[in-house]
């Protein structure tokens, strides 16, 4: 189902798996840094703006060069729309880029059933951290809500059921590895560092999705 399919082992797939994996680190980790400084101004608003451009960039690219990419994060997406979780102006102007290339290029790009699960438990996550943060649950609920574990879950069935690659439960740990990462950190220069892995980052994917489009013609 992902744009790798049929491709030989070797480089050309690690190269492009280690882009995908990678690029979600990357937006977990500035999708957190943007939240936590409109949220809770624990980072540079400034920052934030300029850093939302370039993380946009980052997901189209890797949803247009893979299908399993597109599917994964904008399930992700979807799941915080519906929530009505999109509640500061950088995020509303990224989520409407987001929708326009989707309507204008990603349309195609998507493996529905997984986009589908995905999305509901996505809600599910996003609903239930909301119940546990006005409720008193037990640790195991507020854990299993707050670290999006019904996504965690779906996700694993969707790759035991072959309708994901391993690949891309792999890339959504990562990503919310590197969210909780920026959850908890407080001394790292954590701008600095989303902004110089970016610029490689998008290199690696356009030079991945290169690889693979001339391998294809062979």
């Amino acid at each position: 189902m992902d744009a790798l399919a049929g491709l030989p082992e070797g480089t050309p797939y690690i190269l492009y798996a280690c882009g995908i994996v990678a690029a979600f680190a990357i937006i977990g980790c500035g999708l957190k840094y943007i939240d936590d400084a409109f949220d809770e101004a624990r980072f540079s608003k400034r920052r934030a703006m300029l850093m939302a451009p370039l993380l946009v960039v980052i997901w189209v690219c890797v949803s247009i060069s893979d299908t399993g990419s597109a599917t994964v994060l904008f399930a992700i997406l979807f799941a915080v729309l519906l929530s009505g979780k999109v509640d500061n102006p950088v995020f509303k102007l990224s989520s409407i880029a987001l929708l326009a290339m989707l309507f204008l290029a990603l349309m195609s790009r998507f493996s529905y059933v997984p986009l589908a699960v995905l999305t509901v438990l996505g809600i599910a996550d996003e609903k239930g951290n909301d119940y546990a943060d006005g409720n008193r649950l037990g640790e195991l609920a507020e854990f299993f809500f707050a670290h999006r574990c019904s996504m965690k879950v779906g996700t694993l069935g969707l790759c035991l059921a072959s309708f994901l690659p391993w690949l891309y439960l792999l890339a959504f740990m990562v990503f919310d590895l590197a969210y909780e990462v920026v959850r908890i950190a407080k001394d790292v220069n954590l701008s600095a560092i989303c902004f110089e892995l970016c610029k490689p980052q998008l290199a690696l994917i356009m030079l991945s999705d290169h690889r693979v489009h001339e391998l294809r013609r062979i």
